[in-house]
């Protein structure tokens, strides 16, 4: 393929080099060079006169014809929608409910296996001032049960709600399980006063369950240890639409009786200033007195003067 340029310029040679640099050609390349037009000079270097013109041609070979790469398609990912986290549920916390345990009752028979045990009861009930003590030793195996006789003037063993009983009953049971490979309960009784606690308990726990599915609202009892606790339970349980559970921990740890339905917040319809069901007091009417048609108006002449006697002062200084 033959590329051609025409230059021009005030001499043939400018106007050569003007079209080599148009084809983009050198010296060293081969090329034709063609004298279209010789330059003329201006009359009196003001008028006429022309450039000179050259063609320049050169032979350029054919260029390969490109290849075409095919355009990749791009194709569109679709984003799929991202999951939206759900919320996480806030998990309520149920009250733990003490397992009211079915007991078999074992029967015990009487026996002298712990003598030192039974010895040490009797050491710190003397301890608490009193002249005698006869202990009866009974047990099966699981438990040991302990009976104390130091005659009618035991409520200082006893203590406050069985209190000081309970602590001489954790002794001794750490003394009778020393160095044995298997546990025994122990228990100590005095003048039947586990009976007789365990039915005062029960009697508790019935009406407080009664009182709370009335009243609609949850009742704590006092602070009690686990043997306690399960009598409540037990007893509760035989109470339509009441129920229990314990809460706190260590010494404060306590019965709350609550309605199967829940506790009613707004106490049913006993509110406050004893409103009504649309949340506004009852409006008492004013007071009017009955008032005779018959009656005659009441006279303010009856002889007395209007005002009353008025005394004049009068005081005369000399």
């Amino acid at each position: 393929m033959i590329k051609e340029a025409i230059g021009t310029g005030n001499t043939v040679d400018e106007a050569k080099a003007a079209a080599m640099v148009e084809l983009g050609i050198s010296d060293f390349d081969e090329f034709t060079v063609e004298v279209i037009q010789t330059p003329t000079k201006k009359i009196l270097g003001l008028f006429g006169g022309n450039p000179a013109k050259v063609k320049v041609s050169v032979n350029v070979p054919d260029p390969k014809p490109e290849k075409k790469e095919p355009k990749k398609e791009n194709k569109k990912v679709e984003k799929k929608p991202e999951k939206k986290a759900e919320p996480k549920k806030q998990e309520v916390k149920q009250p733990v409910k003490e397992e009211v345990k079915e007991t078999v009752e074992v029967p015990m028979e009487a026996t002298n296996l712990y003598p030192e045990t039974a010895e040490y009861i009797k050491s710190i009930v003397m301890s608490l001032g009193m002249q005698e003590c006869n202990i009866t030793e009974k047990s099966n195996a699981e438990e040991i049960y302990f009976e104390l006789d130091c005659g009618d003037d035991y409520g200082i063993i006893i203590g406050k709600r069985g209190e000081t009983l309970d602590a001489i009953q954790y002794l001794a049971r750490m003394v009778a399980n020393k160095g044995k490979s298997s546990y025994k309960r122990v228990s100590i009784n005095v003048g039947n006063y586990r009976a007789k606690r365990e039915e005062t308990l029960r009697i508790l726990a019935r009406k407080t369950a009664v009182r709370a599915v009335r009243q609609g609202r949850n009742i704590s009892l006092e602070p009690m240890n686990p043997y306690e606790r399960r009598i409540i339970h037990t007893a509760v349980q035989e109470i339509e639409g009441a129920t229990s559970h314990s809460i706190g921990s260590d010494l404060d740890r306590r019965v709350v009786i609550s309605p199967v339905e829940g506790a009613k917040h707004n106490g049913g319809n006993r509110g406050r200033n004893n409103r009504h069901g649309n949340g506004r007091r009852e409006r008492k009417e004013a007071y009017k007195p009955e008032i005779s048609p018959d009656r005659a108006p009441k006279s303010d002449i009856d002889g007395s003067a209007l005002y009353g006697k008025v005394e004049i002062r009068s005081t005369i200084t000399e």
